[in-house]
């Protein structure tokens, strides 16, 4: 178990001030602080640059009577439970409604082990298909395209095979979305989504040809790669992904072209989208950390 330190200073108000149903009220959160007394004030630490807007902005809301606690707050509560959903969504919307949105599209793949192609899934895959006696048909990308249905060149990041696949790739997307979003914003956490999506699925398609796949995968390498050069690039706005993971990431992706992780059982790889989706992120960290670097103007 990894504690974590809480060592950032989110706010500072005279010691008069009672913060205790605050306090109850940032851990029913799930928001990691303590209070500590210096001088004629107390403070509120937390652990992460991510967590301060929203201890002030919540503390701003309950001194407006915005926010208005009554009584103690509870972990174990509906109360809890509720506060906790809102202090992620008031933080990271963006992250939040993909995990929502792949959650509520899951259940579009039961049955493709078998054969069995719901209408929904058909509509969602990157190629037009249709299966006749038993055999499954792409159509071409030009007559793909010719249909009208350009959502397909993005909605494969919404199909997940099996519940390995759907957790494994949401608990990335949350991990990394959401730091990407606080640094960023959302409007750049949703070009970063689109493009590695793209690059991804075009550059899976191209490297494999007609075939069934989909997952967040590519778009979670998308994020890591954008977090990787945009940190390197602006090391004061460090995303705070540990090193370790970039590794790990690279030694994945070399790893899956050996085809050794398909022979575990849990289904192929699609290691076209992972490098698809890397080199999508790579770019947007490139323009974003350049973009965001600051100005030193000579006089």
């Amino acid at each position: 178990m990894e504690a974590r330190r809480v060592v950032i200073k989110a706010l500072e108000i005279p010691s008069q001030v009672d913060l205790a149903r605050f306090s109850a009220y940032l851990h029913a959160c799930g928001l990691a602080h303590r209070i500590s007394e210096e001088g004629t004030n107390q403070v509120v630490w937390v652990a992460e640059e991510t967590e301060v807007d929203f201890v002030q902005q919540e503390f701003n809301r309950l001194e407006s009577g915005e926010l208005i606690l009554n009584g103690e707050i509870s972990r174990g509560t509906t109360l809890a439970l509720g506060a906790r959903f809102f202090g992620a969504l008031v933080r990271f919307p963006l992250t939040l409604v993909l995990i929502i949105t792949s959650l509520v599209f899951y259940p579009v793949s039961f049955g493709v082990e078998h054969g069995d192609f719901g209408v929904l899934f058909s509509k969602m895959t990157f190629l037009a298909m249709e299966q006749h006696n038993g055999t499954l048909y792409f159509m071409s990308l030009t007559d793909t395209w010719a249909t009208g249905e350009r959502w397909r060149v993005i909605s494969p990041m919404f199909i997940h095979f099996g519940l390995i696949h759907i957790v494994f790739n949401l608990l990335w997307v949350w991990e990394i979305g959401r730091r990407i979003e606080f640094t960023n914003g959302s409007m750049m956490l949703a070009g970063i989504v689109l493009l590695s999506s793209l690059a991804a699925n075009f550059t899976q398609f191209f490297m494999s040809g007609p075939s069934l796949f989909g997952g967040m995968s590519g778009v979670v390498f998308g994020l890591l790669g954008h977090s990787l050069v945009y940190s390197r690039i602006n090391p004061a706005r460090d995303m705070g992904v540990p090193r370790a993971i970039y590794i790990f990431m690279l030694v994945y992706l070399v790893i899956g072209f050996t085809g050794a992780i398909d022979l575990l059982g849990f289904g192929s790889l699609a290691n076209g989208a992972h490098l698809g989706g890397l080199l999508g992120g790579l770019a947007t960290g490139a323009i974003a950390g350049l973009l965001a670097r600051p100005r030193h103007h000579s006089s």
